[in-house]
């Protein structure tokens, strides 16, 4: 079951004023490399759209979805270390600062992975959005991986970290919808 009932890919764009897109509302879908945005994008969608890749740091644009045919999901390219050939800090931070206080966008989606401990660029990331006065949904991901008792240790950590109001994703619809409610509410 879907979260959202309609949902078409638009583009690529290397920057938010490369997207010639009308005045709609805007939700960015933002982490580390490899956290599973692409993935959370396909439970929220309810189809195969966005494409994940085994690979960290294959995003290398903003990726454009027109969901409802009312606001625009965007999947931004991770930040953090990987393997694979990266963006860098400085072309990441440019995007970012081009997108962030665009009044179009209105919910930040930050996508944190639980597996591991988030780490201080991750707190310090989390601080730098909330300068710019838009609502955050924190995502908890990859929580479908763990056990219930590493799930209540990883949701404890989050709010220890400051990830407040922080919603954890096991990709089950249950969790799909309170993400997705969390979003509209901001919308």
């Amino acid at each position: 079951m879907s979260a959202f009932a309609k949902a078409r890919f638009i583009m690529s764009a290397p920057s938010l004023s490369s997207f010639k897109g009308d005045a709609k509302p805007m939700v960015l879908m933002v982490g580390r490399s490899n956290v599973g945005k692409s993935t959370l994008i396909n439970a929220l969608l309810g189809q195969k759209i966005a494409f994940p890749s085994k690979k960290a740091g294959r995003t290398k644009a903003l990726n454009f979805f027109f969901v409802d045919e009312s606001f625009y999901l965007i999947d931004a390219p991770g930040y953090g270390t990987t393997d694979f050939a990266t963006m860098s800090t400085v072309q990441f931070s440019t995007l970012m600062e081009e997108t962030l206080p665009d009044p179009r966008l209105k919910v930040i989606c930050l996508l944190i992975d639980m597996r591991v401990k988030p780490n201080p660029e991750d707190e310090k990331f989390y601080h730098y959005l909330q300068r710019f006065k838009k609502p955050i949904v924190c995502v908890l991901t990859k929580m479908d991986k763990m056990n219930q008792s590493e799930r209540f240790a990883a949701t404890k950590r989050a709010e220890e970290l400051g990830f407040t109001r922080a919603l954890p994703s096991d990709l089950k619809p249950a969790s799909v919808a309170k993400i997705a409610k969390a979003i509209e509410a901001n919308i």
